[in-house]
């Protein structure tokens, strides 16, 4: 596989569509702060009176969903690999697909959740009855419980990651929301790519998504300026991200 071309290939898909139409590219850098704008912007809305303050959160809510569903819409129209760039001038279907694509990731988190909920709510319970009962061994055991719920929901992760970045360029193609629960199809699919080579392709990919966001995370610090360039980056990350799943998914032929 040519890792070093699925990452050229991305960077430039990102830059054009961003910077080649530069309302397409404005749409799409509001969208993104729109949808991360909630918990930056509670410190403005809890001091707000009561009734004022609960119409302000539910619009946060519903300014922050509708824009995450436009955006894994357009998510969306990018795993369909189109002959050219997706427009952006269509927000209801672009969002309609986005709940897709939503479904599929909520369904994919619950084995996830699931082993952070039986494990975590054995350790946080076993943490406070020995905490009551002055027990260290029972404290300990409780201790390790968590500790283990939390490594083996982390494997979980893992797992379910592996066969969703496979599953939702699938949906998407097919569109079909079965078509990502098509375990058989999708496993076939990674054989075909080679699992070594799917597998690095993945870490590359969450490597660059990591640096991207530790780059966020440098400029959250600067006012203003650093948040428009948080935004941006991120804006372009979700591009890249998308493209390059793509890409993968186009390596091999699909079953």
């Amino acid at each position: 596989m040519d890792y070093g071309g699925l990452l050229t290939d991305s960077v430039e898909f990102a830059r054009t569509t961003l910077t080649g139409d530069l309302r397409r590219g404005g749409v799409l850098v509001l969208l993104y702060a729109l949808a991360t704008s909630s918990l930056p912007a509670l410190p403005a809305v809890i001091p707000l009176a009561g009734v004022f303050r609960f119409a302000a959160l539910v619009a946060l809510v519903v300014v922050s969903l509708v824009s995450l569903l436009v955006l894994n819409g357009y998510a969306y129209e990018v795993y369909r690999r189109p002959r050219g760039l997706p427009p952006v001038e269509d927000p209801i279907g672009l969002a309609l697909h986005g709940v897709r694509l939503l479904v599929v990731s909520l369904i994919y988190l619950v084995p996830v959740l699931l082993v952070l909920i039986v494990f975590g709510g054995i350790g946080v319970m076993g943490i406070l009855a020995s905490g009551q009962s002055q027990d260290m061994a029972a404290l300990l055991s409780s201790i390790a419980t968590l500790g283990l719920g939390i490594l083996l929901a982390l494997i979980v992760w893992v797992v379910v990651g592996l066969v969703s970045s496979i599953a939702i360029v699938r949906c998407a193609r097919r569109e079909e929301i079965r078509e990502a629960f098509n375990f058989a199809a999708i496993l076939e699919h990674i054989g075909r790519i080679g699992w070594v080579n799917y597998i690095v392709a993945l870490l590359v990919l969450w490597i660059v998504l990591g640096c991207a966001y530790a780059a966020i995370g440098i400029f959250s610090g600067l006012p203003m300026v650093g948040w428009v360039a948080g935004v941006v980056i991120g804006s372009a990350a979700f591009v890249f991200s998308a493209r390059y799943l793509s890409l993968v998914f186009d390596s091999a032929p699909a079953p």
